[in-house]
């Protein structure tokens, strides 16, 4: 499906989503989306919390 075809089937649709739609068909752009994921989460699993809040928070 073309951003065309997506932009008469859903007029209402921000140019966004419709930018969003078209990238998630690109191989490229989601090994990087899930690599730039994979480094969050590994980041946040190492992290020391700070105090309790944080702990029972996630913040």
């Amino acid at each position: 499906m073309s951003p065309t075809d997506i932009c008469t089937v859903d007029q209402d649709v921000s140019q966004r989503i419709l930018e969003l739609r078209e990238k998630i068909h690109d191989e490229t752009y989601m090994n990087n989306a899930v690599q730039r994921i994979a480094l969050v989460l590994s980041r946040k699993i190492v992290e020391k919390p700070r105090n309790r809040k944080e702990i029972v928070n996630g913040v």
